[in-house]
């Protein structure tokens, strides 16, 4: 019978084997596309655990998705002849960055002004907060253009940059506006006890620089440290990296500068082009044989790749069939192009008896995606949108997380006014109202919430010798939500997270703002429905689990997360960035063509820079 080590190492080709077994020390593997590197990664960790007789909660090992780390985890349990790796952390950088402020709620409060109750703001909320941080500096956000702004706040904080930093390198008018309005998002932003997914990076970087003994506890604590897609790091994640590797130096990554596709997040090819430089005694191992794709595609996309001028030299090759050819097709537009991929696709179903689930559609940007949409409802072929709005970022969704991330951070001003404007329950409470209770929030020094739940005589009579002036109305309105938020908050220390949205969606009125007489209304109540199975699921995987663990991980799930893997005969349309790492028989990629693949602002953007533009 095989040992251990050499039932781990069996199957994998010469270099595989290395990449498992060269334990100690920086390694760098260099994996092409299709080279096996997660099973590279999920033997190593096992090799490690039982090989090696490292403890799992010794090992961290950081993916690109939630998805990802799922899927390894999964793995490496079935490797093992224990049959679970308890303790190992595995998970994206952000989910890194939030365990760390989460298991330093002292020093994350004494430190960073954070209450442990903090909440992560996602896209739209950090794009109202920039909005409103325009108007609080006396702007008008038609001119400034938020999302823009909010661009610019974000590569600040990869660069880990504060105001006042960009404000030292401010050089134009427009410089300045930046800087003026990162000052009001941050103070705006700490004032709602909330960050934003670029804080749970830096945030967890400022604790360790003023705290240099939590620093050192995590570095003891993990003793071997693995990356998986290393090209695609950026400047703040390269700096956790780094120290949390400082002491015991057995880091661990993979990565591919061809594939490096991330450079509009802030991710920087040198941090895998330079790894040998920052560790002079790294091993570099090259993972050069794909698995997964014919002879023709890897030839096509290694000439393709070759003349890149920024890479690591190598060769990608196969011992696969020749394949196909691959088809090339020149068309007079968009609509004659999703014409012929709508027919291509019938032709290849009749004839080869591929389902949809096989078939994917690429391109470049979202907004391609609408002709193609057309065709397909057109011809009546079922299809997905991988990218385009994500279940937790439709409306109706959006309004009951609303009522959840106010009952468990009721500082949050952002779901408050949402709750307000979208919810039957805030009827006859208007804006003036509001900055009244905001304000009297603020001098009894409490949150915003709870000002709300004090408005009640029964529940806090020490608050009704001042009150604040309303209306008859919004005096009704904001003593209605002060009950129902009193009650809610009741229920939510006691009830399932389903049971707290069956009395969310019942208090709140919101069941009657549904015309049932209407079909798209119709859907968008299902979609409220779909949220309370997906409470249910969440329950039954994570028992009793806390409001707090779901929104953490509602916050943190990305577009590929949310795939399906059952995806019931329905052909993908995705774009090519959220396509990485995913596998169909048959592929369509649209738009190549000139200013469209590359996309022309990207290099208008870059025309003194080309290393982004090596997609």
């Amino acid at each position: 019978m095989l040992d251990h080590a050499s039932r781990l190492l069996e199957g994998l080709n010469p270099a595989q084997q290395e990449a498992v077994s060269t334990t100690e020390g920086p390694v760098l593997v260099v994996a092409g596309p299709g080279s096996g590197k997660t099973r590279v990664l999920t033997h190593r960790i096992a090799y490690l655990i039982e090989e090696r007789n490292v403890s799992p909660d010794q090992i961290l090992a950081v993916t690109f998705t939630n998805k990802a780390a799922r899927e390894m985890r999964d793995r490496v349990d079935r490797l093992l002849t224990g049959g679970s790796a308890s303790g190992l952390v595995m998970g994206t950088f952000h989910a890194l960055g939030v365990r760390i402020l989460r298991q330093n709620p002292g020093l994350v409060a004494d430190r960073l002004g954070l209450l442990p109750n903090f909440l992560i703001y996602d896209d739209g909320d950090q794009l109202e907060l920039v909005k409103r941080a325009v108007v609080g500096i006396g702007l008008d956000p038609k001119q400034l253009v938020p999302r823009r702004m909010l661009s610019r706040i974000s590569k600040a904080k990869s660069l880990l940059m504060t105001p006042d930093e960009v404000a030292n390198e401010a050089t134009t008018y427009d410089d300045e506006l930046v800087v003026r309005v990162y000052r009001e998002y941050e103070r705006v932003l700490r004032g709602a006890n909330a960050v934003d997914f670029d804080d749970l990076l830096g945030l967890p970087i400022r604790l360790f620089d003023e705290v240099p003994a939590l620093l050192e506890n995590y570095q003891r604590r993990f003793r071997y440290i693995l990356v998986d897609e290393y090209q695609d790091t950026n400047r703040v994640q390269y700096v956790l990296v780094s120290a949390l590797s400082a002491h015991f130096r057995n880091l661990f990554v993979v990565g591919d500068p061809d594939q490096s596709i991330y450079a509009w997040r802030q991710a920087d090819i040198r941090n895998i082009l330079d790894f040998e430089k920052d560790y002079p005694d790294a091993h570099q191992i090259h993972l050069e044989l794909n698995y997964r794709s014919t002879a023709r595609i890897v030839q096509a996309a290694d000439r393709l790749i070759r003349d890149n001028t920024q890479r690591i030299d190598r060769r990608i090759r196969t011992e696969n069939v020749e394949g196909e050819l691959i088809a090339v097709r020149e068309l007079a537009d968009q609509n004659h192009e999703a014409s012929f991929v709508v027919g291509e696709i019938r032709r290849l179903t009749v004839a080869h008896g591929l389902s949809g689930n096989d078939v994917a559609i690429m391109y470049r940007t979202t907004a391609q995606s609408r002709v193609l949409e057309e065709a397909f409802r057109n011809s009546d072929i079922p299809y997905r949108i991988v990218g385009g709005v994500r279940f937790y970022a439709r409306k109706e969704v959006k309004d009951i997380l609303a009522v959840f991330r106010l009952l468990h951070n009721p500082s949050d001003r952002i779901s408050l006014e949402r709750v307000l404007d979208n919810l039957p329950l805030g009827r006859g409470f208007g804006p003036k109202a509001l900055d009244t209770v905001i304000e009297w929030a603020a001098k009894r020094r409490q949150p915003i919430l709870n000002a709300f739940v004090a408005l009640v005589p029964s529940v806090d009579t020490e608050a009704r010798d001042q009150p604040p002036a309303f209306s008859g109305a919004a005096k009704a309105a904001a003593e209605r939500l002060g009950r129902v938020f009193a009650d809610l908050i009741e229920r939510e220390r006691s009830s399932t997270l389903p049971e707290l949205f069956d009395s969310v969606v019942e208090q709140t009125g919101y069941r009657d703002t549904f015309n049932e007489a209407n079909e798209e209304e119709l859907q968008r109540w299902a979609n409220v429905l779909e949220l309370r199975g997906d409470l249910e699921r969440y329950d039954t995987m994570e028992p009793g689990a806390a409001l707090a663990a779901y929104l953490e991980q509602v916050a943190l799930v990305a577009d590929v997360d949310s795939m399906d893997d059952d995806a019931r005969g329905q052909v993908t349309l995705i774009t090519l960035h959220s396509a990485k790492g995913l596998e169909f028989p048959v592929v369509f990629i649209t738009g190549v063509e000139e200013g469209l693949l590359p996309i022309s602002r990207a290099v208008e953007a870059e025309a003194f820079d080309p290393a982004p533009l090596e997609e």
